[in-house]
């Protein structure tokens, strides 16, 4: 069985919106609709658990849960704190039955069916498997003062996107090493506590399009992106 968590309990202040971001209309449907959709049509997903800001359970319910058609269930789990409170959250309400778990942004609609098959072979073969693209940019490490201090290998930077599998048992392991441990920095992706409690992890080539909406900027790539889908289909 495999399980997919939403993460949709960002307060957005990037995008300075009324709303927060997961919620804004893109072309006649809220970002996290547009994300949901994609998960419960896809074959190799069993159910969804979507989280969210406990105070938006009614702007969810009228915005996005009257527009998910599904017979799989689509449970709903409450954030916490920061992201990784709310993926725990998500991780309680997951089935029992599940041996992988995709963690995916909620904004973050224009992953593929290919992306979500990759990262579960992945995660089925190791502990678990993440999807992203090469840097393009050149990267500088700078101090506290805005001075540089190193460059990496652009060669060997990887710019991390989601869906992101896991082995179930791996993933729990990894969030109550991170709960009794005290050398932890905040993490900002679920692959990083796995990789701090040894699990090994995959990487697979994404696609540019993958963008996570977090900006005003962000909308207007967003809209361009489903413009160029339009056209191919």
């Amino acid at each position: 069985m495999i399980s997919a968590i939403v993460v949709a309990a960002g307060k957005g202040t990037r995008m300075n919106a009324e709303i927060n971001k997961q919620f804004i209309d893109l072309q006649g449907k809220a970002i996290v609709l547009r994300t949901i959709e994609k998960l419960v049509k896809d074959y190799l997903i069993d159910e969804v658990v979507v989280v969210i800001v406990k105070e938006e359970e009614a702007i969810y319910n009228e915005k996005v849960k009257p527009y998910i058609v599904t017979d799989k269930k689509v449970k709903l789990a409450y954030g916490g704190k920061e992201r990784i409170d709310s993926v725990k959250n998500g991780l309680a309400l997951v089935d029992e039955a599940s041996e992988i778990v995709i963690i995916h942004d909620g904004v973050r609609p224009f992953f593929s069916s290919e992306d979500i098959k990759a990262v579960i072979e992945g995660a089925a073969q190791f502990d678990g498997c993440i999807i992203g693209v090469p840097v393009k940019d050149t990267i500088k490490v700078v101090d506290k003062n805005g001075f540089v201090f190193d460059t990496p290998d652009r060669a060997s930077l990887f710019a991390v996107h989601t869906p992101q599998a896991f082995k179930k048992k791996a993933l729990i392991d990894a969030y109550k090493n991170y709960e009794t441990s005290s050398t932890y920095n905040l993490p900002t992706d679920d692959a990083s506590l796995v990789e701090h409690n040894k699990g090994r992890i995959k990487t697979i080539i994404g696609s540019y399009d993958n963008i996570k909406i977090t900006t005003k900027e962000d909308l207007v790539f967003a809209k361009a992106i489903l413009h160029k889908y339009k056209e191919e289909e």
